[in-house]
């Protein structure tokens, strides 16, 4: 009979060796290893010059400290800041003791005083930092008044201590700051490598899904060719048929697309860019939804209109995508107001959008334009590509729940000023 394995008794820890509490704890594992051998040494051959019991005691009790550290953060994968925090000042307290035992300011290691210092400077917040590193000061100040004392007619030794303290201040504080301003540069150069490789990765994921529709729009280009030749041979034969009448509208439409399509990719080609007037912009985005939306009511509100934006195929698509989750929003509302509103600064154009639906679940609001976005409806890929289309064209898009109802997206797009050629 095979007997279960005893493994669940034994304890697991949670924390990594590489995270700053496994280091942190792994340093003092060191340490108090480093200093029995330091005892023994000194015992064999110094002979016990100082207090020896009390300087075991006091290695003992951080060795008890270190093992019941262990078993409360056996399940922590890292340690809060305040956690952190007591956990530096344990190690100066038990430094700071063990100084006073063997020779106070004079001892030649007084000087490890600053690695809890930098250890703060690294692992927590600033505030945490300054606690700490006043705690050094504060044990280095307690070791030079009690040994300024014992040698208080050695008007030398008075000195040089006065002297060994001035200069541990001021390694602490250069410490202090020196690693406190390099490590927020490294977050912030970390933080802009993670920014630029989701940019990346949603680029690389926005061109996978554009040539997929170029090869769509690609091979569907010469079946469409087809059928408007068989459609007006049919129209020659069948005048008054009306389902041969009824073909000609979609038939239309995929040949505008498809025109469209082949007008941003001689765009993208031209190394000159065009322009357009905010108003005139204004008064297509007008006409657009009037006629891709006839069932809804549009508000449109034009407040100190001036100036160009760039001419891109892709702008009026992009508006329109997020104009039709508005329109989607309110028919499962049964709502049929949408309020659209334009209006320049002296840098940019704001096109707010704002419908009368029930709004979006705020976990998805959340991901809309940054990822694709599972829904019934597809609004999450529509925006996905508005988002990269108004990003391509340096503005930036904002989604948000009203207060009162609905769903207010507000676009951002640079003026232009000084194109060579304006429509």
């Amino acid at each position: 009979m095979i007997k279960p394995s005893n493994s669940n008794h034994m304890m697991n820890i949670a924390f990594s060796p590489s995270s700053a509490l496994g280091q942190l704890l792994l340093l003092r594992s060191v340490a108090i290893v480093i200093q029995i051998l330091m005892l023994l040494f000194a015992a064999l051959v110094f002979g016990k010059q100082f207090d020896f019991v009390a300087v075991v005691g006091v290695v003992a009790a951080e060795s008890v400290f270190q093992l019941l550290s262990i078993y409360a953060y056996r399940h922590t994968k890292e340690a809060e800041p305040v956690g952190m925090t007591m956990q530096l000042l344990a190690d100066i307290l038990f430094l700071t003791i063990l100084l006073d035992l063997t020779g106070g300011a004079t001892n030649a290691f007084v000087s490890l005083l600053v690695l809890p210092t930098v250890i703060a400077a690294v692992t927590i917040p600033t505030l945490n930092m300054l606690v700490v590193s006043a705690s050094a000061i504060g044990a280095y100040v307690y070791l030079y008044i009690k040994m300024s004392h014992e040698h208080v007619h050695h008007m030398d030794m008075s000195t040089h201590l006065l002297g060994m303290l001035v200069n541990f201040t001021f390694t602490i504080i250069v410490v202090a700051t020196v690693v406190s301003l390099l490590v927020k540069q490294n977050r912030k150069k970390e933080r802009a490598i993670a920014s630029l490789r989701e940019q990346q990765l949603q680029q690389e994921q926005i061109i996978a899904l554009g040539s997929a529709a170029a090869q769509a729009t690609h091979q569907l280009a010469t079946p469409i060719a087809h059928l408007a030749l068989l459609h007006e041979e049919l129209d020659e034969l069948y005048p008054n048929e009306p389902c041969v009448a009824d073909m000609s509208e979609p038939l239309f439409r995929c040949k505008e697309q498809l025109d469209v399509f082949r007008e941003f990719t001689e765009y993208l080609k031209s190394a000159s860019k065009i322009t357009i007037t905010i108003e005139r912009f204004a008064e297509q985005l007008s006409e657009l939804v009037s006629l891709q939306f006839p069932n809804q009511h549009f508000h449109f509100e034009l407040e100190n209109l001036e100036g160009e934006l760039t001419d891109d195929p892709m702008l009026a698509p992009s508006i329109l995508n997020l104009i039709s989750n508005g329109v989607r929003a309110n028919e499962q509302a049964g709502q049929v107001d949408i309020k659209i509103k334009l209006n320049s600064t002296d840098s940019e154009h704001r096109i707010t959008i704002l419908d009368s639906g029930l709004g979006i679940d705020e976990e998805k609001l959340k991901q809309l334009g940054q990822h694709v976005v599972n829904s019934e409806s597809g609004l999450g890929m529509a925006v996905l590509l508005s988002h990269a289309t108004i990003e391509r064209l340096g503005g930036q898009l904002a989604i948000e729940n009203c207060i009162s109802g609905g769903t207010k997206c507000t676009i951002k797009l640079p003026k232009v000023r000084d194109e060579i050629i304006t429509r």
